[in-house]
């Protein structure tokens, strides 16, 4: 049974998950290298640490990290997870988005020390991570997602297991893949809608009964506040469009044995191109009249 947590990154989607874990009653560690971004949870008087290795006492010990570098120097780097089991035995849960590989790498690294992998990477944005209704996409074995669900449901609406460890990650790729491609164009569409006096909390009802449904449709506001919150700041777009750049090599990566993949290679080549005009669009979007 997990009553105890640790939380290895707490940047735009930790913070907000991390809050939704203490809110569900479970006894939460933070571990962040940032002062400002623990500091919300020391308000709160959450135990918060600097360490990977200072969180090996919890039951559960998820991390947020963005490449797969980050993800084995937190494991297993100077200072990591690893260096702090003493025969401890977390189950070890990566929420982040990296190779299925990469999981089972980490796996093998860490059986001789008894420590359990799951993949749980995630899907919604920081919207959704908020509001608790994230769809979390697990790769594992089943007794072990099936003992995590009840964590994974204090951050998720959605909660699936689609197979071993790595076919969470395999999933979620495929799914990024997807969802990168309807948020470049769907932002080009949005933009020509509003310069033909088109107000997007109209128009988008009749994109959620057609063809045009996507993530962006289910509520009037939706596009508008997602395009806000990446496009808060310019570091904040350039941050978001180098983890969308690291999506589609992963999909890239993972889909060398499809065979060719031109609509998807062409997709990587705009992302390497985006700049001042894309963010244009993007904030066309942002600072476009809401539904009230």
């Amino acid at each position: 049974m997990i009553n105890s947590v640790a939380v290895i990154g707490v940047g735009a989607m930790g913070a907000p998950m991390a809050m939704n874990i203490h809110k569900a009653g479970f006894a939460i560690t933070v571990c962040d290298r940032s002062e400002a971004a623990r500091a919300p949870f020391a308000a709160l008087g959450v135990n918060c640490v600097e360490r990977a290795a200072d969180c090996a006492g919890c039951d559960a010990v998820i991390i947020l990290v963005a490449t797969p570098e980050q993800a084995r120097s937190v494991v297993l780097g100077e200072g990591g997870l690893r260096s702090g089991l003493n025969g401890r035995k977390p189950i070890l849960v990566v929420m982040g988005t990296i190779a299925p590989e990469t999981m089972r790498e980490l796996a093998q690294e860490l059986e001789p020390d008894g420590v359990r992998v799951v993949d749980a990477p995630i899907s919604g944005g920081a919207l959704k991570a908020r509001d608790g209704t994230l769809a979390i996409i697990m790769g594992g074995r089943a007794e072990d997602c099936e003992e995590l669900r009840p964590l994974m449901q204090s951050m998720g609406g959605s909660v699936f297991h689609c197979g071993p460890l790595g076919a969470g990650q395999a999933t979620k790729i495929v799914n990024n893949l997807v969802g990168i491609t309807t948020l470049m164009i769907a932002a080009e569409a949005y933009r020509i809608a509003g310069d033909n006096g088109i107000a997007l909390p109209d128009a988008i009802p009749v994109f959620e009964a057609s063809t045009g449904r996507n993530f962006f449709t289910v509520r009037p506001n939706d596009a508008g506040e997602a395009y806000e919150a990446w496009t808060a700041t310019r570091t904040d777009f350039d941050s978001l469009h180098a983890i969308l750049r690291k999506d589609i090599d992963l999909a890239l990566s993972i889909g060398e044995a499809s065979g060719p993949l031109p609509m998807t290679s062409a997709l990587r080549a705009v992302l390497e191109g985006v700049g001042e005009e894309t963010f244009q669009t993007w904030r066309s979007i942002a600072t476009a009249p809401r539904q009230s």
